[in-house]
């Protein structure tokens, strides 16, 4: 399909004159080798040997690392080259990638570990090995297959002192000992940063200059990525530009300053041009590997080297034809890039900008620029202001699809933050860490200042971010409605015809309202929808009821830097085009049940908020309530025999936990206790019966073994991921469902559900989050049929031509349709 459109497009171009019959079949045979290289680059690792482990054994590995090694509180995170493996005295040659997270403190205790780690060092580990995995919800972030789309073959976790072992590289390794030194290097001025500077400060300078992102405080990163900010703190192509920038302007500009005596001398060898560009290319050069030489870094490094060789040579205003050869560098070094987020943001808003650049320049010699400094800065003002607007706009679509959100914001934002930080931030950081590398000082030269400066920067984001309305979340847009974004503005910047522009204009306006809005749901009326989300070890399940009311049971787990609620449950809901939730349930106050509550009252509408009334002193519970406080709820407790909801033809009651004492409700309940007062609720509309029994174990299910909305519910949620504990018998004989759903992670490290629960529910057809992803039910309230459908279907399977035929290529067609046209 993709060579007949590029034929047919070729065939027209040709037809038009645009070009010639001969250039027409050099672009063709392009794509076919294109497409040839990659079919070679695609097929699967060869040669991948790493023993991965499904239970808590552990093994003893060891391998050299082959990235900057990234720091986090209380962590470091490497990738590591496996090359051999130990099992008792046994070794064995091994092959593959791991990623290695090691937290050499105890939960709660401080420490430091007794070595640091670099880029070329050798280690061994003894550790437990798995593959990784991640969360498969319609349209979400599959956290396990951009892993293994970055080549890791496997992950894993140790904890404590001297879990690894260390050995440095020698000099005779010349490739990794030079990138050991480069890395000393970056922990020496990360090191000098954390110990000079407050938070948040120290976060946002490490990310800025060392590239080090996981100190940034998570409401700071919020109020960037509420701003249309966020791309400035982490290094990328727009650091890297901005550094440039500067640079090549400020050397220029000083060298034709030089008294013309001297000018005329340095014109016999170079022009001032020419110089800037041997000052520039160091500097971004330094940049780079500062911090830490990332492959996103490097793409931007590559284009910028090639815009400077064209400036070098005279081409400068061919920034297209470098942005082309830059692209093709890339993706020839990596074609899978085609598909990071990086290289798409990066070289969308670079086209954007030049291809505004040269709309507006087309016709204006450099001799027409304005010399009256007044005029001069209107002039690069309007200039600044455009790029800044196409950047925006011409990344609106991926924006949008990524992350939910259209930052309008942005627009007036980054025309404040981007000058700060490219002008004043980068330039002294990157000052201060030089002279901390060759002056070998223990502190950052002028602490107090870049203290200030940041302090100031994080003031004004937050002060923005403050803003009514700031926050725009939008369902992510099909592939289909992107590409007709990115035409219409293809035709609004090239198009010479008036009215062709102004419809085309008048479509990139409409496109984010209509993503706002999501109207693709508007027909599902008189239809319940249930969603068991795959948030891996925990439980969040999303009811939409006919009448239009939304309930949220459970919300998964939250960690340190992976909240459930923010990564999973709540860009579920945005893709669903729900904002308020009617009913928000949490079933026990335990960790992977109820951690992500939290950020989901923070941000979105909440109606009633219902719990077991069971208090605890955790962390992660004392933050949940201070979020429904902080929202005015009243917390409800959800009681045997209470009805939550009642709208039309559908209800949903408790069944558990029993009446207990007022004084019982302040008891922090622990273990199988806790899971025995679970919330467990039927819900019933029309001809349909739904039992969610939360963490119930074998106690509570015996007391609700006779209950008639037990008998009578057609889908039941498998108690506790499918524990044995869990395991009653006599009550699923009671039980005259078709259906069951079990939500589990994969590889957890319980062994869910075990099979003696799978084999006990296995007259029901059995759904599980961890094979299946997501499983959504979908049902008329009129009807008895019930639609059940499993994320990991809408996965495109590859087809080998020995087993080809046409029924299953249509099979595949018809999940490309569900993920280019329907997004789901």
């Amino acid at each position: 399909m993709l060579l007949v459109f590029v034929a047919g497009s070729l065939s027209r171009c040709e037809k038009k004159s645009v070009f010639s019959g001969k250039q027409g079949l050099i672009l063709y045979a392009c794509v076919l080798l294109g497409v040839a290289y990659w079919l070679l680059d695609a097929r699967t690792d060869q040669g991948v040997d790493l023993p991965l482990q499904t239970g808590r054994q552990e093994l003893t590995l060891s391998g050299v690392v082959t990235a900057p090694v990234e720091h986090g509180p209380g962590r470091m995170t490497m990738i590591v080259a496996v090359d051999s493996v130990h099992r008792g005295t046994a070794s064995r040659a091994a092959r593959g990638n791991l990623r290695l997270t090691w937290r050499p403190c105890q939960s709660g205790n401080e420490c430091e570990p007794e070595t640091d780690i670099f880029r070329g060092d050798r280690i061994t580990v003894r550790a437990r090995i798995r593959p990784p995995f991640g969360t498969r919800n319609p349209g979400g972030f599959d956290y396990g297959a951009y892993l293994r789309d970055r080549g890791i073959h496997a992950v894993a976790t140790v904890r404590g002192l001297g879990r690894i072992q260390v050995q440095r590289p020698g000099v005779s390794d010349l490739s990794e000992w030079l990138w050991s030194w480069i890395d000393r290097g970056r922990n020496r001025v990360r090191q000098v940063a954390v110990s000079t500077l407050r938070q948040p400060a120290r976060g946002l300078f490490l990310g800025m200059i060392v590239g080090e992102q996981n100190d940034i405080p998570p409401d700071v990163r919020d109020d960037f990525m509420t701003t249309g900010t966020v791309h400035i703190i982490s290094i990328s192509g727009s650091h890297l530009g901005l550094l440039a920038f500067v640079s090549f302007l400020g050397v220029r500009g000083f060298t034709r300053r030089m008294p013309s005596r001297w000018l005329e001398r340095l014109s016999c060898i170079l022009t001032p041009r020419q110089l800037a560009v041997l000052v520039t290319v160091p500097m971004v050069l330094f940049y780079t590997l500062l911090s830490g030489a990332h492959v996103a870094t490097v793409r931007s490094l590559l284009m910028i080297l090639l815009y400077l060789y064209a400036v070098w040579i005279g081409y400068e205003r061919q920034i297209l034809i470098a942005l082309g050869i830059a692209a093709l560098g890339t993706t020839l070094a990596d074609p899978g890039a085609l598909y990071a987020l990086s290289f798409q943001l990066s070289y969308i808003s670079v086209l954007a900008i030049a291809l505004v650049f040269r709309w507006s320049t087309n016709d204006v010699e450099e001799d027409e620029i304005p010399q009256a400094f007044t005029d001069k800065v209107k002039h690069w003002g309007k200039q600044y202001a455009l790029m800044t607007l196409a950047a925006t706009v011409g990344t609106v679509p991926l924006v949008a699809y990524y992350f939910n959100q259209v930052a309008w914001l942005g627009l007036f934002a980054n025309a404040v933050v981007v000058p700060f930080v490219g002008m004043l931030v980068v330039p002294l950081g990157l000052g201060a860490s030089l002279i901390v590398l060759l002056g070998g000082l223990g502190h950052l030269p002028f602490g107090w200042v870049h203290q200030a400066i940041m302090d100031v920067l994080t003031s004004v984001v937050g002060m923005l971010a403050g803003i009514p309305g700031a926050e725009w979340h939008v369902a992510s847009p099909s592939i289909l409605s992107m590409a007709g974004f990115y035409l219409c503005l293809l035709m609004a910047l090239l198009s010479r015809k008036r009215t062709l522009r102004i419809v085309s204009v008048s479509v990139l306006v409409v496109c984010p309202l209509w993503w706002t809005w999501s109207p693709r749901y508007v027909f599902e009326d008189e239809t319940l929808r249930v969603t068991f989300l795959d948030v891996g070890q925990g439980d969040a399940t999303v009811i939409e009821l006919p009448g239009g009311d939304t309930i949220l049971v459970d919300g998964g787990v939250a960690y340190e830097r992976w909240d459930i609620g923010r990564m999973v449950v709540g860009p579920y809901l945005w893709d669903r085009g729900i904002r308020r939730l009617t009913h928000v349930i949490a079933t026990h106050p335990q960790l992977d049940h109820v951690g992500g509550l939290a950020w989901i009252v923070d941000n979105f509408e909440v109606d009633h908020y219902w719990s077991n009334g069971i208090q605890r002193t955790n962390h992660f519970y004392q933050r949940l309530r201070d979020a429904v406080a902080k929202r005015g709820l009243v917390e409800r407790i959800a009681m045997e025999g209470k009805s939550l909801v009642r709208e039309g033809l559908c209800r949903l009651i408790s069944l558990n936990p029993p009446l207990v004492e007022n004084d019982a409700t302040l008891h922090d309940f622990q273990g199988s206790e806790l899971n025995n007062l679970s919330v467990v609720l039927n819900l019933t509309c029309g001809k349909h019966s739904i039992l969610l029994t939360a963490d119930a174990e074998v106690e509570a299910l015996a007391r609700l073994t006779d209950h008639p909305l037990v008998r009578s519910a057609t889908v039941v949620k498998i108690p506790h991921h499918g524990a044995k504990s869990s395991l009653n018998r006599h009550w699923i004989q009671q039980l005259n469902a078709k259906t069951a759903v079990v939500s589990a992670g994969q590889g957890n490290r319980y062994g869910h559900p075990a099979k003696d629960v799978l084999q006990a529910y296995e007259p029901m057809t059995i759904y599980r989050t961890d094979s299946h992803g997501a499983i959504l039910l979908s049902a008329k309230t009129d009807s008895k049929e019930i639609r059940v459908r499993r994320t990991a279907d809408r996965q495109p399977v590859p087809l080998d031509l020995s087993d080809y035929s046409p029924g299953r290529e249509w099979e595949n067609m018809s999940r490309f349709w569900e993920i280019w046209v329907r997004n789901e």
